[in-house]
């Protein structure tokens, strides 16, 4: 009899705890979703209208936009730079120990410390500027400016344009996307660094032996390996992009006029600003299903691919 349901007793305490963390607050976020409640009233249903008020809402739709054009920034240039940074720190040369801890360091520094420095490197007078009019380059109010990224591009040469083609991404959301890159980069690297130590050392070593150039042993031999790690880095960062919070809430607010205004940010300021729980928790799911679409997308376009290689 112990024997049997030993299994379940040892999976028990790690069940309990997912039910507690996980499983009840989805539920208690689907009933709130269903229901008009601002924490100091009674609930009152009203079945699907906050979801039917999120399609119509024309903030929704654009906050939507912004937070999936952050994540069509973010996820492929933090696979690419994280697989690269795992390649300069894959050496046996001497302090290299040394490296990988420096590398790591923007991912322990807290959000609120990184978010600080960073608005002093974006603003009119801080270090970004100054290092921009020292070559000769004009800069501009990168977390307060509504322009878009081509549009800043080109006004750095003198050249001013109104073409709805530059007006996106917007100057701001980049800035944004590119403090998540210095921060979690060197996380996905470990990741990656892990799939880089795990490939024997006689296939590339063969590869260079037939002739093949450093660039042609990382495309035939590194990538194919490393391909099982990309999917999870894939995944993983499209989830956290999805959620981003921090970046936005220390440095932007959501501005300029919403131009940085992502669905986390969005979620929090209808809960607690404004006090729709109902709608928030309505959004929050909304938010719940895009992550698991895109995620099952991330792994069905690679996963797919992984399966084939098995057969």
């Amino acid at each position: 009899m112990y024997n049997r349901y030993s299994p379940y007793l040892f999976m028990a305490p790690g069940l309990l705890l997912l039910g507690i963390f996980f499983a009840y607050p989805l539920v208690d976020t689907l009933w709130l979703s269903l229901h008009k409640y601002n924490l100091f009233n009674t609930p009152e249903y009203i079945g699907l209208a906050n979801f039917r008020r999120a399609m119509d809402d024309e903030l929704f739709w654009r906050v939507l936009a912004n937070t999936l054009l952050y994540a069509f920034i973010v996820v492929p240039s933090i696979t690419v730079i994280s697989f690269f940074l795992a390649l300069l720190v894959n050496s046996s040369i001497r302090g290299i120990h040394l490296f990988r801890t420096a590398y790591y360091i923007p991912v322990v520094t807290s959000i609120v410390v990184a978010g600080i420095v960073w608005k002093w490197v974006y603003n009119a007078d801080g270090l970004l500027n100054a290092t921009l009019q020292s070559i000769g380059l004009s800069g501009t109010s990168w977390l307060v400016d509504t322009r878009g990224l081509p549009s800043v591009i080109l006004g750095a040469f003198g050249i001013k344009t109104d073409a709805l083609w530059a007006s996106e991404p917007a100057i701001a959301l980049v800035a944004i996307a590119v403090v998540t890159l210095w921060k979690a980069s060197p996380y996905y690297m470990i990741i990656y660094l892990a799939g880089l130590q795990g490939i024997p050392k006689e296939l590339e070593e063969a590869a260079q032996v037939d002739g093949a150039s450093r660039w042609n042993v990382i495309r035939h031999v590194t990538l194919p390996a490393v391909r099982p790690y990309t999917l999870v880095v894939c995944i993983m960062a499209t989830i956290a992009s999805l959620r981003t919070f921090g970046e936005v809430y220390v440095m932007t607010g959501g501005g300029p006029f919403h131009r940085t205004n992502l669905l986390s940010y969005y979620i929090y300021t209808l809960g607690f600003k404004y006090l729709e729980v109902g709608y928030a928790a309505a959004v929050s799911l909304l938010l719940l299903c895009i992550i698991f679409l895109l995620s099952y997308i991330n792994f069905r376009f690679a996963g797919g691919d992984l399966d084939g290689d098995d057969k």
